[in-house]
Parts: structure tokens; C-alpha cells; sequence
């Protein structure tokens, strides 16, 4: 039902009943026009005023011009002459008043002149719908068009945000690489000064164990080791011990058993 009756007020506001006025009032004037010329004459006669009329005001409504007003107006009384003439014949011996006749020719020549009025105001408002939808419609395109630009921006702006954290990363990973390149020959190094600690130990160790067989002998071995060693003359040593220096000889050829000293 409350279809039906959205539909009934749709027909309301939008139907053109204006062809169905032509239909009619194009018999009030055949009617006006057969009383002196033939059907063949009268009937086309009276579609073409019921035409002209409607297309002149239809046109002047639109055009809003001048002279298109005043061919309007001038149709519009041939049509209210001839609506006049077929109210103002007899019917059944009865004849309408002036008023009367007034009213009744004038509904379609002034009803047609509002009518195509109403419709050019529908039309226009449906175009200014139309405008105002379309307006609309390019602003929100202008608003998503500007939506689309921010996410790019912002897209861009991630970009090079990634980029540069990008590079960081591998700045940070080329100085980890040189890092750890370091860090390698610094572990070399380290195994080279732990090597050689070892080493310095070892000698350190024999040393410590010269030491204590050097201090294990008595002053005149001492003596006679460093005579061998060539780090002390016999003359001096013989000197050293109190003794001649042939028995210093003597004694360091036992001690080293070799080579003789000098």
C-alpha cells in the first residue's frame, strides 16, 4: 500500500498531462471550426493552433526571451478565441453566462501556459539536483583525490624512512664486519702474546732452573762456568780464586771437557 501510494504521489508531481489537454482542447476547437469549414479543413486546422499554441509557450517558458513572450501571448488568445467561441454555442437551448464562458476558455489556454511553467521549473530543478549531486560527487572526488595524496605522502615519507633505516643498518653492519675484523686480529694477537707469555714463561722457567743449579755451585765453579763461558779470563780468575792460572785452565778443561782456555 505504501508502495502504491508513493507512486500515486510520484504521478502527482511529475505527470504531463499535457498531451491529454492538446487531445481535448484540439476538439474544442474543431468544434469552434466546423461550423464553417469542412472536417478535412477543420480537424487539422485546429491541431495545428492546439500545437502551435503548446510548442510557443513551451518555447517562450523556456527561452525567456521577448518574442517568443509575445508570439506566446498572441497564440494564446487565438486559442482563448476559438475555447470562447465553443463555449458560447447553445447547449440543449441553454447558453453560459459571460463568466462562465470567461472560465471555461480560459482553462486551457492559461492552464497550458502554467502547466509548461511547472514542468520548465521541474526541469530545472531536477538539473539543479543534478548539478548539486554532481558538485558533490567532484567534491568528494577532490576530498579522496587529496586523501590519495596524503597516503602517498605518507607512503613516501615511510619509504625514506625505511631507506634511511636501511642504510643505518648497513653502515652499522659494515662496522660490525670491521668490528669483527678487529676483533679477529685482536684475538691473533692475543694468541700470539699468550704464545709468547708461554714462551717467556718457559725460558723464565729455565732460567729459574739455571739460576738454581748456578746457585747450587760453590765460587770457585762459578768461577771456572765463567771462565768456560768465556765471560771471565783465567788470569783474572786465578786472581779471583788465589791460585795459579794454569790450574784454573785445568780445572775449567775438567769442568767443560772441552777445548782449552785461554
Amino acid at each position: 500500500m505504501n508502495n502504491l501510494w508513493q507512486k500515486f504521489s510520484d504521478f502527482l508531481h511529475t505527470a504531463n498531462l499535457i498531451p491529454l489537454v492538446v487531445v481535448v482542447s484540439t476538439y474544442h476547437y474543431y468544434q469552434a471550426l466546423s461550423s464553417h469549414d469542412p472536417f478535412l479543413v477543420s480537424l487539422p486546422i485546429a491541431l495545428f493552433i492546439d500545437l502551435l499554441h503548446f510548442r510557443t509557450v513551451e518555447r517562450a517558458v523556456k527561452s525567456r526571451e521577448a518574442s517568443w513572450k509575445l508570439a506566446a501571448v498572441f497564440t494564446t488568445l487565438i486559442a482563448f478565441g476559438l475555447q470562447w467561441i465553443f463555449y458560447s454555442k447553445p447547449v440543449e437551448g441553454n447558453t453560459l453566462v459571460s463568466w462562465q464562458v470567461i472560465l471555461f476558455a480560459s482553462i486551457v489556454p492559461v492552464g497550458l501556459a502554467i502547466m509548461a511553467w511547472h514542468h520548465q521549473h521541474q526541469a530545472a530543478e531536477v538539473i539543479t539536483d543534478w548539478q548539486r549531486q554532481l558538485i558533490q560527487m567532484q567534491e568528494e572526488a577532490a576530498q579522496m583525490h587529496r586523501e590519495a595524496e596524503e597516503e602517498r605522502t605518507r607512503a613516501r615519507a615511510l619509504q625514506e624512512e625505511a631507506d634511511s633505516v636501511q642504510a643505518q643498518a648497513k653502515a652499522l653492519q659494515t662496522s660490525l664486519a670491521a668490528i669483527q675484523t678487529e676483533s679477529a686480529a685482536a684475538q691473533s694477537k692475543l694468541a700470539q702474546v699468550q704464545d709468547e707469555a708461554q714462551q717467556m714463561q718457559s725460558q723464565l722457567a729455565n732460567l729459574q732452573s739455571i739460576n738454581k743449579a748456578w746457585q747450587s755451585l760453590n765460587q770457585e765453579m762459578q768461577t771456572l762456568a765463567l771462565v768456560n763461558a768465556q765471560l771471565l779470563t783465567a788470569q783474572t780468575a786465578a786472581e779471583q780464586l788465589g791460585v795459579h792460572v794454569t790450574t784454573v785452565r785445568r780445572k775449567a778443561k775438567q769442568l767443560n771437557g772441552i777445548g782449552e782456555v785461554r
